[in-house]
């Protein structure tokens, strides 16, 4: 599982991670799923546009044993997805019921995508979870939120590969090695710099899939980056179905 980590909203996470997973299932034969924990629903609606499900990821972490996904072949999806939907009066986002959810698709899916709320509450259950269960932690950041983002990597465990891209960089602005440093864990560099492309913004504004854009720097980052996550599964020999 591939767990999407900020330290603040707006930066592109979900943008970037629902697009390398729209890459992963392009180009392999690996059933890939796309699990949106966020509250705008942005990578969700991106990769399945117009599903609407009644239980989502936020009823089943909150005790509800039901999910309802979007998938490519019911619904012309982009990627198999789950939705946050609606979240239940009163509920709670408990950390065993994400272990949980992750296991129940396992069984499905090769590799699962979670897209985790952009927030620096370390003590979030959910979030507390995910850094446990992950396999590889997806680290975004612009360049404004770099500090935060270096924080936020010396709070995980060392033990697991680090994703790190730096979105939104604009030519010959900073960021570039700080991003390296990020993305360098004992498993190699895995650091991206992603432009801010006029495109881009525009396809995210009207909730479209920026990865199927034509003539754009940014596809070309997320087929790499993706690309690069499937030979880190091999060579680490990630737990995969």
């Amino acid at each position: 599982m591939i767990a999407a980590l900020s330290h603040k909203g707006g930066v592109g996470k979900s943008t970037v991670l629902s697009s390398v997973a729209y890459a992963l299932r392009k180009e392999t034969h690996w059933r890939v799923v796309y699990v949106d924990a966020t509250a705008d629903a942005l990578g969700s609606d991106m990769l399945a546009p117009g599903c609407r499900v009644e239980f989502g990821t936020y009823t089943f972490l909150s005790g509800v044993d039901a999910i309802q996904m979007c998938t490519v072949e019911a619904d012309n999806a982009a990627v198999d997805t789950l939705p946050p939907g609606p979240i239940p009066r009163g509920a709670q986002l408990r950390g065993d019921r994400l272990r949980d959810l992750v296991s129940l698709l396992a069984a499905d899916y090769n590799i699962i995508f979670l897209d985790l709320p952009g927030t620096d509450e370390a003590h979030s259950d959910i979030i507390r979870a995910a850094i446990d269960v992950a396999d590889i932690y997806f680290l975004v950041a612009e360049p404004a939120t770099l500090n935060l983002l270096y924080n936020l990597k010396q709070r995980l465990p060392q033990s697991k590969p680090v994703v790190a891209v730096l979105n939104k960089h604009l030519d010959d602005a900073p960021g570039k090695h700080e991003i390296s440093q990020i993305g360098t864990s004992k498993f190699g560099k895995f650091a991206y710099v992603i432009p801010l492309e006029g495109p881009v913004h525009n396809a995210v504004m009207r909730r479209e899939l920026p990865a199927k854009l034509r003539g754009v720097k940014f596809v070309e980052a997320v087929d790499r980056i993706g690309a690069d996550i499937q030979r880190l599964i091999l060579d680490v020999r990630v737990p995969s179905k």
